[in-house]
């Protein structure tokens, strides 16, 4: 996986997320990939949310390896005390399904940010 050199933050610290409340964030996330500039790869990353020091990202990854296979964004968690990404998933439409994934995955950073503080 790519490291981060530069990310456009959408939230701060998220205390108490609920299930809607993440899928709006995701989906907010989403249109602000649009402003969002590319890095020299042609990725384009954001934060949806930040549990202390796990972030939540969404990239966008360029449309030249949609013909792979692979879906076009990418939420992720990233540690920064490990320089490392924790866990991720995959999104192409945000259909119904993928948004379940996305959610479980927001929630799964809140709960490692909770064991490990």
């Amino acid at each position: 996986m790519r490291r981060y050199s530069t990310t456009h933050t959408l939230s701060r610290l998220w205390l108490e997320p609920c299930p809607d409340e993440i899928e709006q964030r995701i989906i907010r996330a989403y249109v602000q990939l649009v402003f969002t500039a590319s890095d020299a790869a042609g990725f384009r990353t954001i934060v949806v949310a930040r549990f202390g020091s796990l972030d939540v990202r969404l990239t966008e990854i360029p449309c030249e390896n949609e013909a792979d296979g692979r879906p076009l964004f990418w939420l992720e968690i990233y540690s920064h005390a490990t320089g490392a990404t924790v866990d991720s998933c995959g999104c192409s439409e945000f259909d119904e399904p993928e948004l379940a994934a996305a959610v479980e995955l927001m929630l799964e950073a809140k709960r490692r940010h909770e064991l490990y503080h």
